[in-house]
């Protein structure tokens, strides 16, 4: 990590680190609480903001929401449309994820993210 190591950055990233949920900045907060009583959202909000940065998580923007995702590759993910939960997703063939535009079409790829929406098999 290239960003100043501090106690509320660690104790963060170990809430975060091997949590599959994808988590929101104010259910990271909650949790965070209870070793850092004191520690306000804004703080909390800045270190995902680093750990970002540094390549540590992936923000995922659903429904106007940040949910942050300690796998820091692209993959695909799976949205409850009923619950609002976030499940990570592996497809069986990465050329299916591709997208169809060749350099000679005019577009420049420079990242994407695939969501695929329904209703979990809890809701369903």
């Amino acid at each position: 990590m290239s960003t100043r190591r501090t106690r509320q950055l660690e104790v963060i990233w170990d809430v975060l680190k091997d949590e599959m949920s994808h988590p929101t900045a104010d259910q990271i907060y909650e949790r965070v609480r209870r070793e850092i009583p004191n520690i306000s959202l804004g703080t909390v909000y800045r270190n995902l903001q680093k750990l970002a940065a540094d390549g540590k998580v992936q923000i995922l923007n659903i429904d106007r929401t940040q949910h942050f995702d300690p796998i820091s590759n692209k993959h695909p993910h799976f949205i409850c449309e009923s619950c609002g939960k976030v499940y990570d997703v592996t497809l069986d063939r990465r050329e299916e994820a591709e997208p169809l535009l060749s350099p000679d079409t005019g577009f420049t790829v420079t990242s994407h993210q695939l969501s695929l929406y329904g209703t979990c098999e809890t809701c369903s």
